[in-house]
């Protein structure tokens, strides 16, 4: 009885081994010494794996059972390194030819290795085969952490962003699509308002996908929330590393997001039928304020009602505090909002104001960009310092590392500072026309039927939200305060207003 062959091809799936045949190639060649040799292969087997690991390919695997059943005796492969690059299957195989098991490996070029061969040189062969892979596996670590050092993100890029460039010389960038929306998220976790489930539903609903296709889950949202990549730093290895690539976000947004994860104890939205839903508290016992759907049937006239009620979860035990109609609610909350509004003669002159002050603030501006690049310049002194300490072994790895992510975190808060002064004109101005818009607009959208507008609305102008005794108690955020008409308002003095004019005051940043 003639042996009986398996036909064994594989090809990495990794970049460093591409000037190894392809799957079909070696098949080919292998398929000329089958024909010349008239060679009985029974099995043919083919995978992309890597083989600088044991016990990583199935089929691989799936050849040894197969040999060990006696179902096969002898192997044919293009060349030896495409059956293992590592000693505990390389010993395996050699084992297994020295006992008979296999009888026979044959390679496309016309080697031939049975239980009666030099051994030795099966071995050198297999050995080479695992130094080679651990030189390229030792070159591309030694890569990475060049490239690292360069600013330059050495993994694959992450949701947001996009990688471009040839081989072995790939960078990142804002993917056009996904960026905006993961942008989004950040804005929304820096609220504290909205619950992981919420966000995940709605980067699904906006249409971001992982990588594979599938929803983000929301173990994977929170790895995006708390990744330092996205504001332009990274870890590789341990060590943080400054990015030079373009980044999604804000060194302050990121911050706000970490503080507000970290707040676990605030309520957090589930339901989402209601846009008031999470925003509001009891005062009596601090729970979340939701919204309940009650309908109710009218047997003489034969129709049914549906209400809307505002109510404490009653999360924390019993409370006495008593529900709220919907359309109360939001007509208390016009009453207050009112108090803010201005006509579209205020408006107006509003807008050309701050548009003439607004070369004033582009000098001011200069001279805060030159004072925070000072900063950054020391900062760099500071970090050349530390490097030469280190490299004079004053410093152990321990401290340096610890010293330099400091430093680092601080040059990268300075860097989003400069990064965000050079436009800090431009967007005082956008911020205070939509300060103004907001205020202009707070009525028209709190009566219109968009339940995430009129949520937004209340995030961005109140804070302190209770509902007592049916009664809506809210401040106002600043700038709003501000335009709080003079009975509502007192000067610093704790005395009333008594000018009725509205003042414009430069906004800050009130999200």
């Amino acid at each position: 009885m003639g042996l009986r062959f398996i036909g064994y091809s594989r090809k990495s799936s990794e970049a460093r081994e591409r000037q190894a045949l392809s799957i079909s190639d070696q098949n080919a060649e292998c398929g000329k010494t089958e024909i010349k040799d008239s060679l009985d292969v029974v099995f043919r087997l083919e995978e992309s794996k890597t083989a600088f690991k044991p016990r990583v390919r199935p089929e691989f695997d799936k050849m040894i059972t197969l040999i060990e059943a006696r179902q096969a005796d002898a192997i044919l492969v293009w060349h030896l390194n495409r059956l293992c690059r590592n000693p505990e299957e390389g010993g395996k195989i050699i084992q297994y030819l020295q006992d008979g098991v296999i009888k026979e490996i044959r390679t496309a070029s016309g080697d031939v290795y049975t239980s009666d061969s030099d051994h030795l040189i099966l071995q050198i062969h297999f050995g080479m085969a695992n130094q080679y892979s651990r030189n390229i596996s030792n070159d591309v670590k030694r890569a990475l952490i060049r490239k690292s050092e360069r600013g330059e993100y050495p993994r694959p890029a992450r949701i947001g962003f996009e990688g471009y460039g040839e081989s072995h010389k790939r960078f990142i960038k804002p993917n056009a699509f996904e960026a905006p929306i993961v942008k989004t998220i950040f804005e929304l976790a820096s609220t504290s308002k909205y619950s992981l489930s919420y966000m995940v539903n709605f980067a699904y609903e906006n249409g971001l996908r992982t990588k594979k296709g599938k929803k983000i889950s929301k173990s994977h949202l929170f790895s995006i929330l708390t990744d330092p990549v996205y504001y332009g730093s990274f870890y590789y290895k341990g060590e943080l590393y400054v990015g030079t690539y373009q980044t999604i976000i804000s060194k302050q947004l990121f911050d706000a997001v970490q503080e507000a994860l970290q707040d676990r104890s605030k309520p957090r939205t589930h339901s989402w039928s209601s846009p008031y839903n999470g925003l509001v508290k009891c005062p009596t016992c601090n729970s979340a304020i939701t919204t309940t759907v009650k309908t109710k049937y009218y047997k003489r006239t034969n129709r049914r009602a549906t209400y809307f009620y505002l109510h404490c979860t009653r999360k924390r035990g019993n409370c006495s505090q008593p529900a709220i109609t919907v359309d109360e609610f939001e007509q208390q909350l016009l009453k207050n909002l009112s108090r803010i509004t201005i006509d579209e003669e205020i408006w107006s002159l509003g807008i050309k104001l701050l548009k003439a002050k607004h070369k004033d603030e582009s000098t001011r501006n200069m001279a805060k960009l030159n004072h925070f690049q000072l900063q950054y310049k020391g900062f760099q002194d500071k970090l050349n310092r530390l490097i030469n300490m280190r490299a004079n072994e004053e410093l152990t790895k321990e401290e340096f590392l610890s010293q330099k992510e400091t430093i680092l975190k601080e040059m990268a808060t300075l860097k989003n500072l400069l990064d965000d002064n050079e436009a800090t004109s431009l967007n005082w101005l956008e911020l205070a026309e939509n300060f103004l818009n907001v205020a202009f607009y707070a009525r028209e959208i709190l009566e219109g039927d968009k339940a995430e507008a009129k949520r937004q609305l209340i995030i961005d102008v109140g804070k302190n939200l209770y509902l007592k005794d049916k009664k809506v108690i809210f401040s106002f955020k600043k700038p709003y305060d501000v335009l709080l008409k003079p009975q509502y308002r007192t000067n610093m003095h704790g005395r009333k207003e008594s000018n009725p004019r509205y003042r414009f005051w430069r906004p800050k940043s009130y999200h």
